[in-house]
């Protein structure tokens, strides 16, 4: 299938070392509005400097592609994301969806409205840890899930750029993975949030980088998320720590190792054991990239797709108007469930 990439600096470099490995993409435009940041993508990949364009407009009307990849900051999502789906064209955007809730559902209702696939990259879903935990969840081993604990604690410095300027950096910027994860890895949707954020003196943060939110999910069990980019040290990985307990036992990861306790009974653990971390098909981008050519071709909906990750992404914007307001917040409200059913 031919792409459009459009931002190939920064973390869309990355992207640019994805398509380049998968026999089943042409890239036939990247688009930037720095001539460096072209330059070196073209270097990188083997284009030719043809192919770079300074906008979506001028690439569009010079190529014919079948897909439009977005790796542009946040807040420049929705516009080249709809340009695209108006056009006829699938869509792939990293993560989050978008800077706003509003945003957010301009994209899902033009989605709805084109019917054209968009999907948002969670690449996060697809390493082993993860994987391993989804697993063994769905296993049964667990029972029924009652509480879980996830713990993100880094000392994250990114030298400037937009996360130091936002508002909630963490929450917005990052968390959307974890809470992806929290419905990823327990099978469950998320139906209302309360919960703090704060920024301690120390931060080099302009928003609150640290915050505390509790989610009640839709089968009632409660998920304490607790989380700081600026962490004096780094206690986590980027997976966070994890806790899940259910009514059979309990599974516990922390930095690489996992360990499952079956508790058949009321509190007592009657054994416990080491967990050995399985790797999914493949990993990160590489799957996420392989499930949307996959699904295109199966006229299937992908794992990630704009209605799926709605119900993640709207996650972060009810946890985000619980720490303003300090009151109990809806995740989905009327507008994404009409556009939902």
């Amino acid at each position: 299938m031919r792409f459009i990439q459009v931002g190939v600096g920064g973390f869309g470099g990355h992207w640019v070392n994805i398509l380049k490995e998968n026999r089943d993409v042409q890239v036939v435009g990247m688009v930037d509005i720095k001539d460096e940041a072209l330059k070196a993508a073209c270097e990188k990949a083997g284009h030719q400097p043809a192919i770079c364009f300074h906008s979506l407009d001028e690439a569009l009307a010079k190529v014919q592609t079948d897909v439009v990849l977005v790796c542009t900051p946040p807040e420049y999502h929705m516009a080249p994301v709809c340009q695209a789906l108006k056009a006829g064209l699938a869509v792939i955007s990293e993560k989050p969806m978008a800077d706003s809730l509003a945003h957010c559902k301009t994209m899902l209702r033009t989605a709805k409205q084109t019917k054209r696939t968009y999907v948002v990259s969670q690449n996060y879903r697809y390493s082993a840890p993860t994987w391993t935990m989804n697993e063994v969840v769905r296993s049964g081993r667990l029972g029924e899930i009652g509480q879980v604990k996830i713990d993100f604690y880094l000392g994250m410095d990114f030298g400037g750029g937009f996360r130091h300027s936002m508002d909630f950096p963490l929450l917005v910027d990052m968390s959307i993975h974890h809470f992806d994860l929290i419905r990823f890895v327990t099978g469950l949707d998320a139906v209302r949030v309360r919960g703090y954020a704060w920024n301690p003196k120390w931060s080099n943060y302009k928003g609150d980088c640290s915050s505390t939110v509790v989610f009640e999910m839709s089968n009632g069990a409660r998920v304490l998320y607790n989380a700081s980019w600026c962490a004096k040290g780094q206690y986590s990985d980027w997976n966070g720590n994890w806790q899940i307990e259910g009514t059979k036992g309990a599974l516990e990861y922390k930095q690489g190792e996992m360990k499952v306790h079956d508790v058949p009974g009321l509190y007592k653990v009657e054994k416990s054991e080491p967990v050995l971390l399985q790797q999914p098909p493949k990993g990160g981008q590489q799957f996420v990239l392989d499930d949307f050519l996959e699904a295109v071709k199966a006229r299937r909906r992908p794992k990630t797709d704009v209605y799926d990750n709605i119900r993640s992404v709207a996650m972060v914007f009810a946890a985000v108007k619980a720490v303003k307001t300090g009151k109990p917040t809806p995740i989905l409200d009327a507008a994404i469930k009409k556009l939902l059913a």
